[in-house]
Formats: structure tokens, C-alpha cells, sequence
């Protein structure tokens, strides 16, 4: 049976803001927003816990996830990937399961109409500039040649968003450390009083984080679609992986 942990089991809404609060607290407790619809998604009843319809389509839309079964969940789960020092990568929610072909984790990004973070060369660059000692680039480094097998100056990868990276990176880490051979990263998306440019925009930067991840094979991911495996190099911080999936489910509020 699944269970949702952080500290404690949580049982509810009000019990998943007490105990895994975003990272700006009530000012990003709001519905219609990530963070709140994420927890009402898996808690519509107090003291039930419900997995969500919407995710359960899309893992039974591949053959190699409609088996798998998750038993332990922890939402705003901090994983470090590398040594640089500084934040890790916040996952809104981590699943950890199994299938009758072996050991399977989740890796939940819940969003609204929130963005992706900044564009990574962007972000690259304005670090450098405010701070000449930051260790953004050579993160950002480490990211590409982990994530993407290329270099820092790669134009592609310079107009991915931040996040999406330290995402897979994140969800490749905690799939190693768990001996997961499937692991997942899946875009939750809640649709209600949002923005459709923002939304467009969303689709497009996780269309381009499929297309560099596939060398083009894959164009693009649509809601209910859940494509890979696609495989990922890793770096002298984390191993890679031949099994990552990327997929997006959506939830009309």
C-alpha cells in the first residue's frame, strides 16, 4: 500500500503543508498553484489517500510502466548531485516502486503555469557576472556533460531551462541510489486559471529537453505521453542510466 512520507506519514492537505512546505511557504500555498493542487491531487479527502487518475493513465500508457507498483512517496526532496556546494535539486515529489522487471522511482514536478526557471546560458552568464567566484558554471558544466553528454558551450543546451536539467540529474541520482532500473520524470500539470502563453511556453522547453535528449528521434511530449528510454551519460558524480523515461500528465482543475 502507498504510503506518502516526510518526517511522519502525511494523511492530508493541511498535513503535507506541515510537513513538506514549499520552499517560499504560504506565500505559494494557494489553489490553482503547483504546489497546493499537487497535494489536493493525492489527498481530495482528508485522511485518503488517492492516486491520482491522470498519472495512473500515463503510466498505463507504456508497457514498461503499467506494472509498476509504488509503496513509499516523499514530496520536496532535496538531491545533490554534484560537489559544487549551494541548493540540490528540490523534487516536488519522489515515488519509489517496483515492477515485475525490478526496482522503479518517480520523479514529480508539479506546475501551474510556473516556469521551468531561467534559461540555462542565461542563468550561466548573469552568475558569472554578479559573482566572478560562482560555481553556477561549473555546474552548469557538469550538467551537460551528466545529463546531455556535450559542453558547456553548446548552443542547444544553453537555451534548455535550469531546472529541467537538475530535474533529470535529481531523478537519475535517486534511481541510482535505489538500484531503480526505470526510473521516471514527469511533469504534473494543473490547468485552470493559467496563463496559455505560459503554458505554451512550458510545453515548448520540455519539447526541447525531449529532442536533445533523444538527438531528435523525439520531437515532442504531449499530456497523457510518456516517451523514452532515453539514455543518460552521467559525470564523475553520478552513474548513467539507459532507462529514463520523460512524461507529462495533466489535471483540469
Amino acid at each position: 500500500m502507498l504510503k506518502i512520507f516526510k518526517g511522519e506519514e502525511i494523511r492530508s492537505v493541511d498535513s503535507w503543508f506541515t510537513n513538506a512546505p514549499p520552499k517560499k511557504g504560504e506565500k505559494q500555498w494557494v489553489d490553482g498553484r503547483s504546489a497546493k493542487e499537487l497535494a489536493k491531487a493525492w489527498f481530495p479527502t482528508d485522511g485518503l489517500l488517492a492516486f491520482p487518475i491522470e498519472l495512473q493513465d500515463l503510466l498505463d500508457s507504456r508497457d514498461e510502466t503499467r506494472q509498476v507498483q509504488f509503496d513509499r512517496g516523499e514530496p520536496e526532496r532535496v538531491i545533490h548531485f554534484d560537489n559544487c556546494g549551494g541548493e540540490g535539486r528540490n523534487a516536488d515529489l519522489v515515488l519509489w516502486g517496483a515492477s515485475s522487471g525490478g526496482r522503479a522511482l518517480a520523479s514529480v514536478e508539479a506546475k501551474a503555469d510556473e516556469s521551468f526557471d531561467k534559461i540555462a546560458g542565461e542563468y550561466v552568464r548573469s552568475a558569472s557576472a554578479s559573482n566572478p567566484c560562482s560555481r553556477v558554471p561549473e555546474r552548469f558544466a557538469l550538467l551537460c556533460q551528466g545529463v546531455l553528454g556535450v559542453g558547456p558551450d553548446n548552443e542547444d543546451a544553453c537555451a534548455i531551462r535550469y531546472q529541467l536539467l537538475t530535474a533529470v540529474a535529481g531523478a537519475v541520482v535517486d534511481a541510482n541510489r535505489y538500484d531503480a532500473e526505470l526510473v521516471m520524470l514527469i511533469v504534473h500539470e494543473f490547468v485552470g486559471a493559467t496563463n496559455p502563453d505560459k503554458l505554451r511556453t512550458n510545453a515548448e522547453d520540455l519539447d526541447r529537453l525531449v529532442r536533445m535528449l533523444s538527438s531528435d528521434r523525439t520531437m515532442s511530449v504531449s499530456p497523457g505521453e510518456l516517451v523514452g528510454p532515453f539514455e543518460i551519460p552521467g559525470n564523475e558524480h553520478f552513474a548513467g542510466s539507459s532507462g529514463l523515461f520523460v512524461g507529462k500528465c495533466r489535471r483540469n482543475l
